[in-house]
């Protein structure tokens, strides 16, 4: 397997996930963001398989790209499909280049936790 076909397979659990999760928080109605633990889980993931078919960097820069996948697609799938994201004042859950930055180094910062972990 090779590092195109991790990111791949990464880029398409997260969006599974991201559109059960938000149809699920409306149904059941709890709150979307909950489910962010999911998300740590399934970049731990990609950083270890990634890793594994190629290296430590290659593994934490993996997470970084499913980070900034999940900021653009994530948010688009949950705000579609109508995910229950109570309003907090002061917080703006649109994308924007602040929220794909962020989402890049909370991605690779996942990565590199969970390489020190379990890598």
């Amino acid at each position: 397997m090779n590092i195109i076909l991790v990111l791949l397979t990464g880029f398409l659990v997260v969006a599974i996930f991201d559109a059960i999760g938000a149809i699920l928080s409306r149904v059941l109605n709890f709150n979307y963001a909950i489910l962010t633990i999911g998300s740590i889980i399934i970049y731990g993931l990609v950083a270890i398989y990634s890793a594994k078919v190629s290296n430590t960097i290659t593994g934490i820069m993996s997470c970084g790209i499913l980070g900034v996948f999940d900021a653009i697609f994530g948010s688009l799938i949950s705000k579609k499909l109508k995910a229950k994201i109570p309003k907090i004042e002061g917080v703006d859950f649109e994308i924007s280049h602040k929220l794909i930055i962020s989402m890049f180094f909370f991605g690779c910062l996942i990565g590199l936790i969970t390489l020190n972990i379990f890598g």
